[in-house]
């Protein structure tokens, strides 16, 4: 975002978890006893029995990506089960375990997947392609106060490229790419299905821009900073309470700065988000008379949500309702 767009109100970040990967004949990447394993279809978005291509995808929009992609050639799991967020989750060894067999594992990466780099560096998934969605996307730096570990570690990039429908669409690209390069005999289908699901990304591109192009205000209040890309692309201002990271413990003078802008800015809505407690967006809302609105990041849903079937496209519809809201849009 430009210089004078945004407020952070940045707090600490959890550290990001790391991975110690020990291999032996005997052991799994963590060292330790090997478990037996079951589908993860109880855990996660969706996975499938059949002669079908084996994709993982590290958290939901990617899988939300994969899955319109790889359509009924392609068996698609999530590997963050449901509910979680996942700038802070690590797997299990059973998850782990899970992802032998799977042909591709689709990732975000600049920091959003801490244990990925040891994954890769392990050997013990040497017939499995790790596919970067973020490849030939130019990255933005994260604030230079962030401080979670993983993001510096990763150059310190700002991960959430998926809030801008624009660069979901290279996301898509990618995913394409590699499922063709995997299941060259389903090439044409892939990418039949890629170029449908552009589509719909196009439509929610040109719905933002006039949902957007006529409101009173320009600033809203997100939970954490997700939306930068977003804020770029379509010229509104975001005041994040917590940084790159939605966990992170927020000081109260940062609390207090929050609340001046939201109070300089007549801001009617503080956003909560779906995976994250919402007292703290409830208690600053009290403080600047505000209501709370839910602004997905898009980095998971919940059980019922799940058993709604609600896709990417309908958080984002979702958002953009909630967004007008805010900026009082006509």
């Amino acid at each position: 975002m430009k210089s004078g767009q945004k407020f952070a109100i940045i707090g600490g970040i959890a550290t990001a978890v790391i991975i110690v990967l020990v291999i032996s004949t005997e052991s799994n990447i963590f060292g330790q006893t090997k478990v037996s394993t079951s589908s993860l279809a109880q855990n996660n978005y969706g996975n499938t029995e059949g002669s079908k291509i084996k994709v993982a995808a590290s958290f939901f929009p990617l899988y939300e990506f994969a899955r319109n992609i790889g359509g009924d050639k392609a068996d698609v799991f999530s590997f963050l089960p449901i509910g979680n967020e996942p700038h802070s989750w690590e797997p299990s060894i059973q998850q782990i375990e899970e992802l032998k067999g799977t042909k591709l594992f689709i990732y975000n990466g600049a920091g959003m997947e801490a244990y990925i780099s040891k994954f890769m560096e392990s050997g013990e998934f040497s017939n499995m392609t790790f596919v970067k969605a973020t490849d030939g996307i130019t990255l933005l730096k994260a604030d230079a106060a962030e401080d979670d570990k993983e993001i510096i570690a990763q150059g310190g990039m700002d991960p959430h490229v998926w809030n801008d429908p624009v660069l979901a669409e290279q996301e898509i690209i990618n995913i394409k790419n590699a499922m063709k390069k995997a299941d060259p005999a389903n090439a044409q289908y892939y990418e039949n299905n890629a170029n449908a699901y552009i589509t719909k990304l196009t439509a929610l591109d040109n719905n933002i821009k006039t949902g957007l192009s006529n409101c009173k205000k320009d600033t809203f209040v997100s939970f954490h900073n997700a939306f930068n890309y977003f804020s770029n692309r379509y010229g509104v201002h975001d005041v994040w309470i917590t940084g790159i990271a939605p966990e992170a413990d927020v000081p109260p003078q940062d609390i207090q700065r929050v609340i001046q802008i939201a109070k300089d800015k007549d801001v009617k809505v503080i956003f909560s988000e779906d995976l994250v407690d919402p007292r703290l967006a409830n208690t600053l809302a009290g403080e600047v008379d505000a209501q709370v609105l839910v602004l997905s990041p898009l980095e998971g849903i919940n059980q019922t949500e799940q058993q709604q079937g609600k896709t990417y496209l309908d958080k984002w519809y979702q958002n953009l309702h909630n967004l007008r809201t805010a900026l009082e849009c006509q």
